[in-house]
């Protein structure tokens, strides 16, 4: 434990403290006080502007660029070869139609403004991503481009420069992670840019479902009172140089007053229950769906609630060397239903709910964007490549008339046909419902002017111009994919996942199965039974080997123990942990593949010997099944 403190202090300086003393406070900032640096908001600019309906914004950066035929702007009458697997659904709004992987969201259309005519000539991650963050297009056309300090700054940066928090909390953060390629270059337009890092987001590096989240940031040292922090304010106050904390963080040139605002933060009760989520009930929490996007979004409300202008909330990876974003090159149609989309349809719904019940949403901006969409033709994997000339982008809330479609794109959702806009013209829109003038000028470290949006507001959405023209209803679906109870909890994760529920013939179909019993039992507890010889379970679906399957998942309609079960994952033997053997009967067994095993091969195959066993569902998974959503599945099988 550090003692600031402590009377037995040792040598002491000229300004009266200790070295030791020094040093700690110097360390406050890695102790507890975060990066003060980024709650940095700037003391000469004052409110300026247009008076705007939005006093905030919840930005729901999809990273990775999904495919907006598939989810915004379906095309089932178009060519074929380009319209996809999904089908329109009605919502509650007439002649709004969007993805029938959207169901929730569907119940919300009216609060919802949809524009199908975004389009921008760069197919790249890095620098497509840098348009829809900042409303600026990148001088360059790059991927796995690195951010710099002549990046235009991010819409919360901005905010940050010019409409500061005062109250403790910061104006500006980003959560779960900072966004980069997969070879790690941090993509450009996250945070200050030229303004400079003292306009970064309070970032959020953890993923807030996890049961070991925390933001440190925020949290007292151990055993250190609050009332003992404050008198550590009166040490920071005689520090008259800051060279030595501006040597600790290597980021600023002076960071005198911006350690006193972080050590304000901390001791702050109210910032500290912002970022609380364990004050939520575990009903609320389900709501927003059990991983790290749903619970990114509801701290997302939290924080809005609590004063935070402008929260960021990215798609995530899952690691950081495993591409599970929206970049669905492969099994984009599998990947879209059974782990993206219900993923965002959940949490998005409520939100949009919460929002509206407790009157936020009237002056709360809910952006979805991306960096691009997606190609009109399917490729040899199932999957969609990059396609910036078109894409769709939904705004909700702060003082923008739901109910609306602005644009049209052409039969194959490839090239705006009616209305086109670009990013330029998104963030016009989000700087005019802000309160914020277009011309209001803000300066790089070379006090170079620039102004803080080069586009137009979107007159005719920001005026509910956009009324979609009634229209039939789509035909429901003549057969609906039969998705068991287990699965169905599976896509609840968010997590990666191949699967099949035995005895489901829908289910089935995409693999090839041998050496086991015909289907027995009803319902949640229907199985195939496993004989002698060891059964195999061979996926006849374009199989993504990058993904990095990490375990074998079986569920039982009987209790067994695992004594003599025998596992091959691709050729190679799974073996048992000692851990498992001695664990007693279970329903349910995860079994984890050495790392050695997941060599990457052409397709997937499965081998199981456990004669007798009941065997309801075979599942491969990106991680470990978590006990809230094994719960949750238990909860689910009993109604």
């Amino acid at each position: 434990m550090l003692n600031v403190l402590s009377a037995n202090s040792g040598i002491r300086l000229c300004d009266g403290l200790s070295r030791r003393e020094s040093l700690q406070i110097g360390a406050l900032g890695t102790m507890g006080l975060g990066l003060p640096q980024l709650l940095h908001a700037g003391s000469s600019t004052g409110e300026s502007g247009l008076f705007g309906r939005a006093r905030r914004v919840i930005l729901l950066f999809m990273w990775g660029g999904p495919a907006h035929q598939d989810t915004w702007d379906l095309k089932p009458q178009g060519p074929e070869a380009s319209r996809g697997e999904f089908l329109p659904i009605a919502t509650n709004v007439p002649g709004l139609h969007i993805s029938e992987h959207f169901p929730l969201i569907a119940q919300h259309a009216e609060k919802l403004a949809i524009i199908r005519s975004v389009g921008q000539d760069d197919n790249n991650h890095s620098t497509g991503a840098h348009a829809g963050l900042t409303g600026r297009r990148h001088e360059l056309k790059a991927e796995s481009l690195a951010a710099s300090d002549t990046d235009f700054p991010h819409f919360g940066s901005v905010l940050t420069k010019l409409r500061p928090n005062r109250s403790g909390m910061p104006t500006f953060v980003a959560l779960p992670e900072v966004i980069a390629t997969t070879n790690g270059a941090v993509t450009p337009g996250q945070g200050g840019g030229l303004l400079g890092k003292a306009y970064d987001p309070f970032q959020i590096e953890s993923h807030p479902d996890r049961p070991d989240f925390k933001i440190d940031a925020l949290r007292l040292p151990g055993e250190v009172a609050a009332s003992r922090m404050v008198d550590r304010r009166g040490l920071l106050q005689q520090i008259e140089q800051t060279a030595r904390l501006a040597e600790r963080s290597g980021r600023v040139e002076s960071m005198g007053s911006y350690y006193q605002r972080a050590l304000d933060m901390v001791l702050a009760p109210e910032a500290r229950q912002a970022f609380d989520l364990s004050t939520e009930t575990p009903a609320t929490r389900a709501r927003y769906g059990w991983h790290a996007f749903g619970q990114s979004v509801l701290l997302a409300r939290r924080l809005a609630e609590a004063g935070v202008r402008l929260v960021t909330v990215y798609w995530h990876r899952e690691r950081k060397t495993i591409d599970t974003t929206w970049d669905t090159h492969a099994r984009n149609f599998e990947e879209l239903k059974n782990r993206l989309m219900p993923s965002v349809d959940r949490p998005i719904a409520a939100l949009l709910e919460d929002l509206a019940a407790s009157g936020l949403l009237d002056d709360t901006l809910v952006v979805w964007n991306s960096e691009f969409g997606r190609t009109p033709n399917v490729n040899a994997s199932a999957g969609r490549d990059h396609w910036g000339f078109c894409n769709s982008v939904v705004m909700a809330g702060g003082g923008v008339p739901g109910g609306q479609v602005f644009g049209a794109s052409d039969d194959k959702a490839a090239y705006p046909v009616s209305d086109k806009v670009t990013q330029d013209d998104i963030a016009a829109s989000i700087y005019h419902l802000l309160g914020i003038d277009l011309e209001t000028l803000i300066h790089d470290r070379l006090n170079r002017p620039f102004p803080v949006s080069i586009g137009q507001p979107i007159a005719k959405l920001l005026g509910g111009l956009s009324r979609p023209e009634a229209r039939p209803d789509p035909a429901p679906r003549l057969e609906a994919d039969q998705v068991g109870a287990f699965v169905t909890m599976l896509r609840g994760r968010g997590g990666r996942f191949l699967a099949v529920n035995l005895g489901n013939a829908a289910s089935e179909k995409q693999w090839t199965l041998t050496a086991m019993g015909a289907p027995r039992g009803d319902g949640i507890n229907r199985h195939r039974p496993l004989g002698e010889v060891p059964a195999t379970f061979k996926y006849g679906g374009v199989y993504f080997s990058h993904f990095d399957y990490g375990w074998v998942v079986l569920r039982l309609a009987e209790p067994r123990i695992i004594t003599g079960l025998q596992i091959w994952f691709n050729g190679s033997e799974v073996p048992v942990p000692e851990a498992l053997l001695s664990s007693g009967q279970r329903t349910l067994w995860q079994v984890p593949i050495p790392a050695e095993a997941r060599h990457a091969t052409p397709d997937l195959t499965l081998k199981i010997h456990a004669p007798g066993w009941p065997l309801c569902d075979v599942a491969v998974t990106g991680d470990e099944i978590r006990d809230v959503h094994l719960k949750m599945f238990e909860e689910s099988t009993r109604l």
